[in-house]
């Protein structure tokens, strides 16, 4: 059988300070080993370091695009401009992952977040080095081992197999890198890859516990004039942990512990739904909050977003053309039923976060920033309070309990009345619907498909009929020119 195996060239960053009213990440440029041996003699270069991870992230390949409006939404079937052939979108949305366009799309996805695994690495290798208060060190060696964890768990999710209660743990899964170095990582198999996850969360975790995180009201103004301490309420800060590993305990099964993590995040009182009757929703106002900030328990700081937004989600013809991500009203109306026309993420909403261009045609308006200086406006989310709720109400130990957790949201978002689950199949639907609805262009829908392990998914673009799952489908390919990783021999 082929052996694979990756050269691991580790991307070191340089960022440079943080403007108080924007959190800027600016570009990534690589840096000499004479940088290096500068880079960490102060603790401002602890944390350009740092940040970088988080710029690595944003990049398109990454969540500014691929891992939450592109083409995670895509395999979910989101937009029906999968229907215009030999196309990417179609190539992608027909899961023809030997497609050399859809390849790329996958390796860079692969790639990318290995570079924001080895900058994290960068940081660790360092951290100990004495530079650092001991305030600061346990922030930035918390932040980057939670990093570590984060990154390395959506990649599992994506290039693995289902967990599924330990059946599939001896599956071969990814390498796990722990160290910034040059030489050959072997993948491990599935549940050793999600036990060093867990490792660096827990880790991350009682780091952060002696933190700022987790006993004071976060930096949301970008005031604090630490830039370390600035707008911790988006970074990997000690709630995203534990919101981390209520993904991670809900995918392998562990009802106990995802009940755990998602009710410390809930009840930490530090994230609320939008009041939608403050909330606005005109991109050209500076005040706009189409993402709903104070749901983001972690979320990417995305400069350019309108620049790449603009590209695929505005079209002022009466025709989606095939390079957007559009949906049909028919489509739509499905998630978004009409009976229920206060809800805000409904296209109906007196506060509406859609643009229809036409009777059939409606574009998403999540991720459209016409304020230059509207911060709200270019951050992504990457893990929201609603997912929370989710976690809670599938990990509820009875379905009373869990209603409570989907009533919740339905009545945050103005969903009049109370659901009452009398079978586990019912709430099962009714939170596949919720996910539909919540997180419309976010990238989260396609990993609950897989984690169901659906045997058939909704053919979301039309609005009508199914489309056959299969393994082979869910499972994305290891890269396999650019970057060969790890062993298939198992």
């Amino acid at each position: 059988m082929k052996h694979h195996k990756i050269i691991f060239i580790a991307v070191a960053c340089f960022v440079t300070q943080l403007t108080v009213s924007c959190k800027k990440f600016l570009d990534v440029t690589p840096k000499t080993s004479v940088e290096e041996s500068v880079q960490f003699q102060t603790r401002q270069g602890f944390v350009d370091a740092l940040l970088g991870v988080y710029q690595v992230m944003a990049r398109p390949a990454g969540y500014g695009r691929e891992f939450t409006y592109g083409a995670m939404d895509i395999f979910a079937q989101r937009y029906e401009n999968k229907s215009t052939a030999n196309t990417l979108y179609n190539r992608l949305a027909t899961y023809n992952y030997v497609e050399v366009s859809v390849r790329a799309v996958l390796d860079g996805m692969f790639s990318n977040s290995y570079a924001a695994i080895a900058q994290s690495n960068y940081v660790l290798k360092h951290v100990d080095n004495g530079v650092l208060d001991e305030t600061s060190q346990k922030i930035v060696k918390g932040e980057a081992l939670g990093l570590r964890g984060f990154l390395h768990l959506d990649i599992i999710r994506l290039f693995s197999d289902n967990y599924d209660g330990g059946a599939n743990a001896s599956s071969p899964s990814i390498a796990y890198l722990k160290e910034f170095s040059t030489g050959v990582n072997g993948r491990l198999n599935l549940g050793k890859a999600l036990e060093l996850c867990e490792a660096d969360l827990k880790a991350a975790e009682q780091l952060l516990a002696q933190t700022v995180d987790a006993g004071t009201v976060f930096d949301r103004t970008g005031t604090n004039p630490d830039v370390l301490l600035q707008f911790r309420h988006n970074r990997m800060n000690y709630w995203a942990v534990k919101a981390t590993l209520a993904r991670l305990y809900q995918l392998k099964g562990d009802k106990v512990n995802a009940l755990k993590y998602a009710t410390e995040v809930i009840g930490s009182a530090k994230f609320n739904f939008v009041n939608q009757t403050s909330l606005v929703v005109d991109p050209t106002s500076e005040d706009a909050d189409p993402t709903f900030l104070s749901e983001h328990v972690f979320s990417l700081y995305k400069s350019n977003l309108k620049t790449i937004a603009d590209d695929v989600f505005k079209n002022a013809s009466s025709t989606g053309e095939a390079s957007d991500l559009w949906s049909t009203k028919a489509a739509l109306a499905i998630v978004y039923p009409t009976a229920f026309p206060d809800d805000v993420r409904c296209p109906s909403a007196p506060k509406s976060l859609w643009n229809e261009v036409s009777t059939a045609i409606v574009y998403s308006k999540k991720y459209w920033s016409d304020a230059s200086k509207g911060v709200r406006q270019k951050m992504i989310p990457v893990i929201k309070l609603a997912e929370m709720y989710y976690i809670a109400a599938e990990a509820a130990p009875d379905l009373t309990a869990a209603g409570t957790y989907v009533n919740f949201v339905r009545n945050s978002r103005l969903i009049p009345g109370t659901l009452v689950f009398t079978t586990t199949a019912q709430l099962d639907t009714e939170l596949m619907i919720e996910y539909r609805k919540e997180f419309y262009a976010e990238g989260q829908l396609w990993s609950y498909y897989k984690r169901k392990n659906l045997a058939a998914i909704w053919n979301g673009g039309s609005g009508t009929g199914t489309i056959a799952m299969t393994k082979a489908k869910y499972i994305f390919p290891l890269p396999e020119a650019e970057i060969e990783f790890g062993s298939t021999n198992y």
